[in-house]
């Protein structure tokens, strides 16, 4: 045999050897083509957004659940078909509230699907929600300070504010436990003698509650800071009469003002009196009376005496 007879005998073998197996594997070759580039069945997944229509105001109810803001859905269907498809094509997903219903079943008729596709699985199946009664509460306002005034000078009272109420709004389990508005604080510093007042701001409430102002006009008194000052055991005078005693023979003065004031009392300036005669008594015999004590002080020190009164014989 020539060497040209004995390469084709060589091809021809090669062509029909285990033919069998030959034909078996094109034909897997041709399926596989056919099932990844022509119209096989395929699944998938879609991410659809969600809206939802909430219960008029008129209903006074709240949803204190988080809603999710997608679902996601499989779709079973044509490869191609599916390839085109998106997930604005499928949704939104309208959740319709304003019954107040506590669970939502989803289905796939709340979903646009195109004909020739089926859903396959929903996530989740179904959506629970929960309410809450919506009610409006007053809540006062706290207005803090912050800073300190000049020396000498304290704040008279509280910092008030006007309003000294808020109207809170919102769910019941959420409303019934805020204790107070608070504001920003009121920076003090520096604020001579007077009443000041400033606009501040009111911290945001709670979440699903809303309050009726979101700011409030704070004062503040600022006043010369006052001491007091006592001096014990001062003897009483009866006026026009010399002789007289009274019951008891001393008393305890106690004076208030600005620690200046009050420094520059001595304890011989402070004579404490009574005056038998201004009270309308007859001095010209014998006799006694219950009478108050009477001091005179500077102008801007208040004064008190213990005891008030004091029995004056004479």
């Amino acid at each position: 045999m020539s060497a040209k007879g004995g390469l084709r005998e060589q091809i021809r073998v090669s062509l029909v050897e285990n033919m069998g197996l030959k034909i078996l594997s094109l034909c897997c070759a041709v399926a596989l083509y056919a099932f990844t580039h022509g119209p096989a069945t395929a699944q998938r997944t879609f991410s659809v957004s969600v809206l939802s229509i909430m219960p008029p105001d008129a209903a006074r109810r709240q949803l204190i659940t988080q809603l999710p803001t997608e679902v996601g859905i499989t779709l079973i269907g044509p490869r191609a078909q599916l390839d085109e498809l998106h997930s604005d094509d499928i949704g939104p997903l309208q959740l319709d509230l304003k019954s107040g219903q506590d669970k939502i079943d989803l289905d796939e008729k709340m979903f646009h699907i195109p004909p020739g596709v089926s859903v396959q699985q929903i996530f989740p199946p179904s959506i629970k929600v929960k309410w809450d009664d919506v009610i409006t509460k007053a809540i006062p306002v706290q207005v803090p300070s912050t800073g300190e005034p000049p020396a000498g000078y304290a704040v008279r009272g509280v910092v008030t504010s006007d309003p000294i109420e808020v109207q809170a709004r919102g769910p019941r389990s959420v409303v019934d436990v805020i204790q107070v508005a608070r504001a920003a604080p009121f920076d003090i510093t520096g604020l001579g003698q007077g009443v000041h007042t400033v606009k501040l701001p009111l911290d945001r409430p709670p979440s699903l509650v809303t309050y009726d102002v979101d700011q409030v006009t704070a004062a503040v008194d600022i006043r010369r800071q006052l001491v007091t000052k006592t001096f014990s055991r001062l003897k009483v005078e009866a006026i026009g009469l010399p002789r007289a005693t009274t019951r008891p023979s001393t008393v305890t003065v106690v004076v208030t003002g600005t620690a200046e004031d009050v420094n520059a009392i001595a304890p011989d300036a402070l004579v404490p009196r009574v005056e038998p005669r201004t009270a309308g008594d007859d001095l010209g015999k014998p006799g006694n009376d219950n009478l108050p004590v009477l001091v005179d002080v500077p102008r801007g020190i208040t004064v008190q005496v213990d005891p008030a009164k004091v029995v004056v014989t004479w």
